[in-house]
């Protein structure tokens, strides 16, 4: 296979030219994705149909030539699959059945998860056969933590009280939740793992609702569990941690969470990072998402800042952050032709 930059950077060579992808790069600011969008009974059934899934996934490829392709899918696949009534509402986001208490449900759900979640694997598979080889394909599922917090409100939240009660009043059953996604999560990611996932992604997106004292447990410890886990399976894939949000707390994340690169939101300083994260670690990241609304001098400033701070270690190029609907195609091309004639 030729050399894909991507997966170079992220096994920790350092390029002259810097890998570029983006989160949600197939997704609504597309025309071409809104297209069959549209064809589509709902979200889930799109998730769920192979050939589509790997025909939008590989819209931005054509587009923008991006050095890796993600998956369409969505972090909450696994809730879905465990029968939580996961539906999407325009206008209100992710819907669930919410559970009461953390023991509502027990590893029974876990029951022909594989079969429910293989036209994923389908998917990838189609998509590999289909990407320049010089394209990397990503993988990825919802942290156990980020997807309690979901099944707690049965929705998203402002505060995830809920989910941090249970952390607070019901620790021993939480436990218990804990247990079963990480194996629900290392099931899915070692089946996109063999069937042509060549890296693997883990979603924390609502870390930073989890107080610090709590973080090795409900967001380090399950990482490194599922990372172990992927391992044990076979699949020696690198697998990329995006823990949002908790800014100081990457340093131990990024030492004993067992990932082996970090996403950055757009709130990390990327020089803090640059000094802070262990020494040739790669990292991915980090520009806010909005700045490409506009795409002016002040996205290039910030470019070229994020370029700097990390010109001794692998980095690979993203957002802090998915990609907003509103953006204007152009302004995509605009950030990555900067990025790419540096």
């Amino acid at each position: 296979m030729t050399n894909q930059l991507f997966l170079s950077t992220l096994k920790g060579a350092k390029s002259r030219t810097t890998p570029i992808w983006m989160m949600r790069q197939a997704g609504r600011y597309l025309e071409e994705y809104r297209k069959i969008r549209a064809s589509q009974k709902d979200f889930i059934s799109f998730c769920l149909n192979p050939e589509q899934a790997s025909a939008v996934t590989l819209q931005p490829i054509a587009r923008y030539g991006f050095d890796a392709a993600i998956i369409f899918s969505d972090i909450l696949m696994i809730p879905w699959a465990m029968n939580r009534n996961v539906r999407f509402k325009t206008g209100v986001g992710p819907l669930l059945d919410a559970m009461e208490m953390p023991d509502d449900i027990d590893a029974s759900c876990l029951d022909g998860l594989s079969q429910k979640l293989a036209p994923v694997g389908q998917a990838l598979t189609l998509t590999r056969a289909a990407l320049p080889p010089e394209t990397t394909l990503i993988g990825f599922a919802g942290a156990p933590w980020t997807l309690i917090t979901y099944m707690s409100e049965g929705g998203t939240s402002r505060d995830f009280s809920k989910a941090r009660q249970w952390a607070w009043q019901n620790a021993k059953a939480l436990d218990g939740l804990l247990e079963i996604l990480v194996e629900a999560t290392i099931s899915f990611l070692s089946l996109q793992a063999q069937s042509g996932a060549q890296t693997l992604m883990l979603f924390d997106s609502w870390a930073s609702a989890v107080p610090a004292a709590q973080r090795d447990w409900l967001v380090t410890k399950p990482a490194r569990v599922i990372v172990e886990g992927v391992r044990k399976n076979g699949h020696n894939q690198p697998v990329l941690g995006f823990a949002k949000g908790i800014g100081e707390g990457l340093i131990r994340y990024a030492a004993e969470s067992g990932v082996d690169g970090i996403g950055l939101d757009h709130g990390v300083d990327p020089v803090w990072a640059g000094q802070n994260l262990p020494a040739k670690m790669p990292v991915q990241g980090n520009l806010d998402p909005l700045s490409l609304l506009n795409a002016g001098n002040e996205m290039f400033r910030d470019i070229d800042h994020i370029l700097d701070a990390f010109h001794d270690r692998p980095h690979i190029f993203n957002l802090g952050h998915g990609i907003t609907p509103p953006t204007p195609v152009e302004n995509v091309q605009k950030m990555i032709d900067h990025i790419r004639n540096r």
